[in-house]
């Protein structure tokens, strides 16, 4: 039995992961040219990713699968920090989105509107409002 089923079937039994987490790992490992991967190796396989089309965030997940299967194959009983000296690969920087915000006369908008007197003026959403006046 390869060292990637070991792996997948003692997750898979002992530590009960769900299904869905299993064919994460699978896909992930995938990855991986042996099971045996040195430092090398590990950065190529993230080059691969990158080649691939796979952006920071696909590559992170594939990464934090394989580094718990480099974890797991040091065959280490605790959890993973500074002392562990198994090969690992970091994490990639991801972009920050900066989600836009509204103008000081889009909130003034917001803040001094008031329903007027017919039965459907009064139904309508105040973000409907907002943006009908842009």
């Amino acid at each position: 039995m390869s060292r990637f089923n070991e792996f997948i079937r003692e997750r898979q039994y002992l530590h009960a992961v769900s299904a869905r987490t299993i064919s994460w790992y699978v896909s992930a490992l995938k990855w991986l040219p042996s099971e045996t991967p040195t430092q090398d190796d590990l950065k190529d396989t993230v080059l691969r990713m990158r080649q691939k089309g796979l952006k920071e965030t696909g590559c992170n997940a594939a990464i934090r699968a394989i580094n718990a299967y480099l974890h797991w194959s040091s065959g280490s009983d605790r959890k993973c920090g500074a002392g562990c000296a198994h090969p690992r690969i970091s994490q990639l920087k991801e972009p920050q989105n900066i989600l836009p915000t509204l103008t000081e006369a889009q909130v003034q908008l917001i803040v001094g509107w008031r329903p007027g007197r017919n039965f459907y003026r009064r139904r309508l959403n105040l973000l409907a409002l907002l943006l009908l006046d842009c």
